[in-house]
């Protein structure tokens, strides 16, 4: 469905803000496709993508700062987001050897089998969503998308 006929808007003030808006739309419509997928699982989106990362880094542990740096979402309460998963027993989390302020978060034997169960529903949504793109398609995108985030004058 077009932009115009999802947000009921015939024109947009320019081709960069009807982009925009259409990337912001695309956006949440991704994040709740991914949400619905992930609810059986008992975890979100952002909770998911915390034991992505942790499984990406497994056997080692990362701090919570280091963690907060790679989400895709920059939630400002990391702490809560891990005591959720801490409580369901997906994560652990250990005091550093070298510095007793410093937390480190490591993925249980929970958290990874938690991710292989959900392995094939992942993969089937992402190709649901964006079997319509060819891989040139996908690379372009990504590369528009970067850019966008990159090229700043700031």
């Amino acid at each position: 469905m077009k932009l115009s006929e999802l947000i009921r808007q015939e024109r947009f003030r320019s081709a960069s803000q009807e982009a925009m808006l259409n990337v912001l739309v695309t956006s949440s419509w991704i994040l709740g496709e991914l949400a619905a997928t992930m609810a059986p699982y008992g975890i979100t989106p952002v909770q998911y993508n915390v034991l992505r990362i942790l499984r990406g880094s497994h056997p080692d542990a990362l701090t919570c700062s280091a963690l907060g740096q790679r989400l895709l979402d920059r939630t400002p309460d990391v702490t809560r987001l891990l005591n959720r998963l801490a409580r369901h027993g997906l994560i652990s989390r250990a005091r550093a050897q070298h510095d007793r302020r410093v937390v480190e978060v490591g993925i249980t034997g929970e958290g990874l089998a938690l991710l292989d169960r959900m392995h094939d529903d992942i993969v089937a949504v992402e190709r649901r969503l964006m079997h319509h793109l060819s891989p040139d398609e996908h690379r372009h995108l990504t590369g528009l998308l970067e850019r966008v985030r990159t090229d700043q004058d700031r």
